[in-house]
């Protein structure tokens, strides 16, 4: 192998233990390195790849509790295109634990060492890969650029011309051909490689594409291959578990991501389809868990967003409203509460350079709270604090709080609300990404059809009325507020029905007295019109002469 000489290249090492890191930096010295930049912390490692572009990055994957970690060092760098194509990055370890390897190696680093090691090892590592990323580096350049046909192109060349690093370039090849959607393409490259040798990474490859082209007995045929096989075991595993869902297999499904999850936790995507095949399991328990493993995987990350936060607890509602048990549905919304108060502090709120207001969200989550306890006009109340409260700071409703807002409303039956706020979703460049796609679907829905349904059972009620038939408007308006518990028309009109049942009895159910009592008190406590105001006060006096009312 040649020798690469380190002297011109720029290197950085990072390790939060200043013992190994000097150590490192001695190494890097020692194979000739006369320009080596340290850091501590990613934070710090992110900064110095923002003012320079280095030819060598040596990174620890653990970087500090509760700090920017080695994966997310990384992608971060990339992503905002701090490094050059022919970068080379290491990522070391002491955890030989397989969650912490996997997560290091599916982040695709140049290499991986698991320490301690040696300085030969160090070096012949750096060298290997140096010189594979030199090879590859035009493939590299137009790929970072964006121009996926090109690198296409120039991948196939360095194959057909004998690329000493044909498996890498194979390997390239095929994901440059899912970028590009050329799954026939990528399908017809990697078919003779399996029949000359079945190697690993190959038959991953193939499953994913024939899984690309809904090929799906043939993708879980591959897929259980690879999982028996234990190498890429993983990738195995999720293939399995997408195509069982395309088949609409839920329950094997869920046990393959529940598998893969278990070995590699640290993948947002994952941990994406974790969540999604959980609900659609009704498995909201796990949905929670997937969504609490995104946001934590994210509040240090690039992909930092408040909105990871909102579905967390957006998340642990969503098992308190799915919750068989009274028992579980106390556990999760007291979950719900505690989450709020402990993230009250954390370094995301302070970080966010978005419009958004945390004692605003607590309110709604209050609200939602306060709706599945069966306190309505608690939540009205909340939903309008916060309201109130956003409209003083800001122009528009923050659209990360738009979301839970949405929910409310829609939960309450203000559905002119709610769709005002999920077509403000659908009409603004926000990013839906899968959590939230599932929110507006259930609501998107549910309010056409609700809304539906609380207009025919109005007007059944409003015709039962004109013609005398107070009992049947009475129980159609008692059915038109489960859709739009807390509608202030409803409410009113239903009042005037048990008003005029009232009237024909000298001594009415017990029943019409409680439920009369309930609603006044409900009505009293809604936002109104002048209109409604005075109606409510006229159905008041009449409410007066058959009950004592303070």
């Amino acid at each position: 192998m040649a020798q690469v000489d380190f002297g011109n290249m720029r290197v950085l090492v990072v390790d939060d233990q200043r013992p190994f890191l000097v150590l490192l930096r001695g190494m890097a010295n020692a194979l000739g390195a006369k320009s080596v930049v340290t850091a501590q912390n990613g934070e710090a490692a992110v900064v110095a790849c923002r003012k320079e572009k280095f030819d060598i990055i040596v990174s620890d994957v653990h970087l500090g509790s509760d700090k920017k970690n080695g994966y997310q060092f990384l992608e971060e760098i990339r992503i905002l295109n701090y490094v050059k194509p022919e970068t080379v990055f290491v990522m070391v370890s002491g955890d030989n634990q397989r969650p912490v390897v996997l997560g290091s190696l599916e982040r695709q680093p140049d290499d991986y060492l698991i320490k301690p090691f040696s300085q030969a090892q160090l070096s012949n590592r750096l060298q290997k890969a140096y010189l594979k990323k030199q090879e590859l580096k035009s493939v590299y350049k137009h790929y970072m650029k964006g121009d996926i046909d090109e690198a296409i192109n120039v991948c196939r060349e360095l194959i057909a011309n004998g690329c000493k690093y044909r498996q890498a370039c194979s390997y390239l090849l095929t994901e440059l051909y899912w970028k590009a959607g050329q799954f026939k393409q990528a399908q017809h490259m990697l078919k003779p490689i399996m029949l000359h040798k079945p190697v690993p990474w190959a038959m991953v490859a193939l499953a994913k594409t024939e899984m690309h082209l809904n090929n799906f007995d043939g993708a879980i045929t591959l897929g259980k291959q690879v999982v028996k096989n234990r190498v890429l075991a993983v990738e195995g595993h999720d293939i399995l578990a997408q195509c069982h869902w395309k088949k609409g297999d839920l329950d094997e499904a869920i046990k393959e991501i529940k598998r893969s999850i278990s070995l590699s936790p640290f993948s947002l995507d994952r941990q994406y389809l974790g969540a999604n095949l959980a609900r659609e399991n009704n498995d909201f328990d796990f949905a929670k868990q997937c969504c609490k493993a995104i946001f934590e995987q994210t509040r240090r990350s690039v992909y930092r967003d408040v909105k990871h936060l909102c579905n967390f607890v957006r998340s642990i509602l969503d098992a308190a409203e799915n919750a068989a048990e009274k028992g579980d549905r106390n556990k999760f919304q007291q979950e719900a509460l505690i989450t709020l108060q402990r993230l009250r502090s954390d370094d995301i709120i302070s970080r966010l350079n978005e419009p958004f207001d945390y004692t605003a969200f607590e309110e709604i989550i209050n609200a939602r709270v306060n709706f599945l306890d069966g306190k309505v006009s608690e939540a009205r109340k909340s939903i309008a604090t916060a309201r109130e409260s956003l409209e003083e700071q800001f122009e528009d409703l923050p659209i990360s709080l738009v979301p839970d807002s949405l929910k409310v409303y829609f939960d309450l039956g203000d559905y002119d609300e709610a769709q005002a706020l999920s077509r403000r979703l659908a009409n603004e460049d926000v990013e839906i990404d899968a959590n939230l796609e599932y929110l507006l679907a259930r609501t998107n829905e549910g309010i056409a059809n609700k809304a539906l349904e609380f207009d025919r059972l109005c007007k059944e009620g409003k015709t039962s009325y004109n013609a005398g038939k107070f009992q049947a408007a009475y129980e159609a308006y008692s059915e038109a507020l489960k859709y739009s518990p807390t509608n202030a028309d409803a409410i009113l009109n239903l009042l005037q029905c048990l008003l005029q049942i009232l009237e024909r009895f000298s001594k009415p159910e017990l029943k019409l007295v409680v439920d009369s009592k309930k609603y006044l008190k409900l009505v009293n406590e809604l936002k109104m019109s002048p209109g409604q105001t005075a109606k409510y006060k006229d159905i008041r006096e009449g409410f007066k002469k058959h009950m004592d009312l303070p």
